[in-house]
């Protein structure tokens, strides 16, 4: 089965070049790296800000953590720094959020460790954060999620856009609706948000309400629907096409030789109760894949985006799960094959994800 889509719906991503990798090694630093002539390029991306680390990206714009635990959206290229809200402005009774001297003491721990702390018999126990971005061309405006997934209790989602003085919390529990309970990820385009719940429901989410008081509003846009394979052990993520349409895509998690890609059945009378929901397809609809993101965008021959085409690095984003080890490759759905970096092999690497310059 193919994916067709409909073009009338065009996408809102603006191609200026082809997919590059931007490389965090453990020593430190970032490099870029052009699949299209192999060359590496170690760049000062930060400039003067020390200890910060880069969490998420919307083309050029990088989503970034400073020593302080203070959050801001930089232009990699032009240094353009735009400060967001502090992480402690959310007023939330489900996610406390407390500043100890300089900065959120265990909150921000992407590498999935544990922290509590005891504060007048209240005990604050902290996960670990991730975060997606949109900026618009130009960077005319933005929206920033972040996700605080707290082992032992109930996830906390928040989100904030341009004129906001706050983040504006996303309730993740409801107790007569199960589909609606957890996170187990997320998926950024324009101001539409889509969340995999635990049990696999996909909620969709309008982010782009007006502000009250220095907080945004947003609305569901749909019933929250399963997208359930008939396959247990596999790692999975979710994409969205540039017309909207939900996909899930899983790949083999012990020597990844395979990739599989389905679309939503919709000719399911009952999904709700259905074992498995989706179909599988065999084309992305001459479009490519970049799963770090989490959406399609068309393909190009002149900018080497080949149609069909799964760029990948690992699952689990943005929950940045420890146990997934990186392998960045480029996958053919069409003809089942791989792409491979062997140059990148040798390098010991943190993350890398990639990204569309010039976006």
């Amino acid at each position: 089965m193919k994916l067709y889509s409909s073009l009338s719906s065009a996408s809102n991503v603006t191609l200026s070049g082809s997919p590059w990798l931007i490389l965090s090694p453990k020593d430190g630093g970032c490099m870029l790296y052009n699949p299209k002539d192999g060359n590496i390029e170690k760049r000062d991306l930060l400039g003067d800000f020390l200890g910060c680390r880069f969490l998420a990206n919307s083309g050029n714009w990088w989503l970034v953590l400073d020593s302080g635990s203070k959050l801001f959206i930089v232009d990699v290229f032009s240094k353009e720094t735009i400060y967001l809200p502090s992480l402690e402005s959310i007023r939330s009774t489900i996610c406390p959020i407390k500043r100890v001297g300089d900065v959120v003491r265990g909150l921000l721990c992407v590498d999935q460790t544990r922290y509590e702390e005891e504060d007048e018999n209240i005990t604050f126990v902290f996960g670990s954060l991730g975060l997606i971005l949109w900026v618009d061309e130009g960077g005319k405006d933005y929206v920033v999620v972040w996700f605080f997934d707290r082992e032992y209790n109930h996830d906390c989602l928040s989100f904030c856009k341009k004129g906001d003085t706050h983040y504006t919390d996303i309730p993740l529990f409801d107790r007569d609706a199960h589909w609606y309970r957890g996170l187990s990820e997320m998926v950024l385009r324009g101001y539409i948000l889509y969340i995999t719940t635990s049990r696999r429901f996909v909620r969709v989410l309008d982010l782009s309400g007006g502000h009250e008081q220095g907080y945004s509003s947003f609305k569901e846009t749909t019933r929250p629907f399963p997208m359930l394979s008939c396959y247990e052990s596999c790692d999975s993520s979710i994409a969205v096409t540039t017309w909207g349409e939900v996909l899930l895509v899983e790949s083999d998690p012990r020597n990844r030789s395979w990739f599989r890609v389905y679309k939503k059945d919709p000719d399911l009378e009952r999904p709700d109760s259905a074992c498995h929901t989706v179909l599988e397809v065999d084309s992305l609809g001459g479009e490519a894949l970049l799963l770090d993101l989490g959406f399609t965008v068309p393909a190009n021959d002149a900018l080497g985006i080949e149609p069909d085409s799964i760029y990948f690095t690992r699952h689990y984003r943005p929950s940045q799960w420890k146990g997934r080890d990186l392998d960045i490759c480029v996958y053919n759905l069409a003809s089942k094959s791989f792409k491979r970096f062997s140059d990148l092999d040798v390098m010991n690497l943190l993350d890398a994800r990639w990204f569309l310059p010039g976006n």
